[in-house]
């Protein structure tokens, strides 16, 4: 069965690889560095690159959407201020929500 094995450099997802198990540690001189088995069979999300791996909770996580975001205790992204209901985006430069454009049908 095929495995998903992501390189980890910097704390970043920087590529993921489809290989067996068997395949992966018969080949120790091809994948150096950090590897972790992420997906299927582990107890880690599937995951691509530039996704954070947070080491001191063996966690992978997505990509922080905006600088202004922020990690909550539940790791994940949250934005400086609560999203209002309803259809709205992140403005990073204005750092709030706006409302989406109705556009005529």
């Amino acid at each position: 069965m095929e495995s998903y094995y992501a390189h980890i450099e910097n704390n970043i997802v920087t590529s993921v690889e489809v290989v067996t198990d068997e395949f992966f540690n018969a080949n120790p001189q091809r994948y150096t560095g950090k590897w972790l088995k992420v997906g299927n069979n582990s107890n880690r999300p599937f995951c691509g690159k530039g996704y954070e791996y947070l080491p001191d909770k063996d966690k992978i996580i997505p990509p922080k959407p905006f600088p202004s975001w922020k990690l909550d205790v539940n790791d994940e992204y949250q934005a400086p201020i609560k999203k209002p209901i309803g259809d709205y985006f992140w403005d990073e430069i204005t750092l709030s929500w706006k409302l989406l454009p109705i556009l005529p049908v």
